[in-house]
């Protein structure tokens, strides 16, 4: 069985080397491909000036920012949708620019200040931390790491352990996150048959019988495959131990001194935003199709199931309390955790102190 559009499970990590890549999240159309690799960028402009120097003619109370997405303007970003178009940003005194990323390296942009705030990944910005970048994570959408594995419903692989003999499909720019997983979890990596899936490949290996699970997105493939009537069983890597924050907010520890009246206004809106989503996926589904739905291809179908499958990852029962991006003290110290096995078995190369993570911008709201 072949699906009708490929599609790929991409996380932010720096790749072994830069190729094309097909969309990891989006059901596309026309085979889009989209260009990696996250190398740290040089200077490319002051923060001051360009990411939130100065007020726009004409608008004497909104501040110019841009806010660097990690991946391409799909539904992962409906809440950031709602908060522009519904005048959350405007209500803070915010003119925000959101910028697609396709393929851009969010890390340098932020770092550069070519960009306030960035979306990203907790691993991802630790490396650009671990090589000199000035980054710190001030909130955390996705409380839990999409990964997961997923297989057949008809045979299901249900633990880590059951991976023991089975032929795994894994992207190439996803063996850091695959490797780090099988270690946390004590898992020899050459106990399991490990297939290199390259850089384009989709989840068409496991529909076809050439692997026995797939690593990917649980926002994105499950919901490929089910409707492409192929259906699934799948656990997140979160659950054994692989604990990431994904889609988390980026900013500079510069900026953070020196804006941080725009940064508490921005996350003050993208709360706003996603907590809108939240109450009313149907929408965040609205606002991304109106927008991007006939660029991309997008299928409103999928973008529907890839939302609400998302929201069961922004809103936990942490951030229900302490509210959304909140980032619990105890989560953090697993995160730390996490990186801290994979630069001791020497898997990556990961800043892994706490001071990574710094809520004092969520503290102000």
């Amino acid at each position: 069985m072949t699906l009708p559009l490929a599609t790929v499970s991409r996380m932010r990590e720096p790749p072994v080397q830069k190729k094309d890549t097909l969309t990891r999240r989006a059901l596309l159309g026309g085979g889009l491909k989209i260009a990696g690799g996250v190398a740290l960028a040089g200077s490319l402009g002051s923060l001051a000036e360009i990411a939130s120097g100065g007020r726009v003619a004409g608008a004497a109370t909104r501040y110019p920012i841009s806010f660097q997405l990690g991946w391409l303007t799909n539904t992962e970003f409906a809440g950031s949708y709602i908060a522009q178009q519904d005048g959350y940003y405007d209500k803070q005194g915010l003119d925000v620019t959101i910028l697609s990323g396709e393929g851009v390296d969010v890390e340098g942009i932020v770092g550069a200040g070519k960009a306030l705030v960035g979306d990203s990944n907790a691993d991802t910005c630790s490396a650009a931390v671990a090589q000199g970048a000035d980054l710190k994570i001030i909130g955390a959408k996705y409380q839990k790491n999409p990964f997961c594995i997923i297989s057949s419903a008809k045979k299901p692989i249900k633990t880590p352990q059951e991976l023991v003999g089975k032929r795994v499909g894994v992207n190439a720019y996803n063996f850091t996150g695959w490797s780090t997983f099988l270690a946390v979890n004590g898992i020899d990596k050459s106990k399991v048959d490990t297939v290199n899936e390259g850089y384009t490949a989709g989840p068409e290996a496991l529909t076809e019988g050439r692997v026995d699970a797939w690593m990917g997105f649980v926002t994105n493939e499950p919901t490929v495959l089910e409707l492409s009537g192929f259906p699934v069983f799948t656990f997140l890597l979160a659950e054994y131990g692989y604990e990431v924050y994904a889609d988390i907010y980026e900013t500079t520890a510069t900026a953070i001194s020196e804006h941080k009246e725009e940064l508490v206004a921005f996350m003050r809106a993208e709360r706003e935003g996603w907590l809108a989503d939240l109450e009313d996926p149907a929408a965040g589904l609205a606002v991304t199709m109106a927008r991007y739905g006939k660029k991309l291809g997008l299928s409103s179908k999928q973008q529907k199931l890839e939302n609400s499958a998302q929201l069961a990852l922004v809103r936990t029962g942490y951030t229900a309390k302490a509210g959304l991006f909140a980032m619990d003290p105890e989560d953090i110290a697993k995160n730390v955790k996490t990186l801290r096995v994979a630069n001791s078995k020497k898997i990556g190369n990961y800043y892994t102190q706490p001071d990574l993570f710094d809520d004092s911008i969520l503290k102000a709201l």
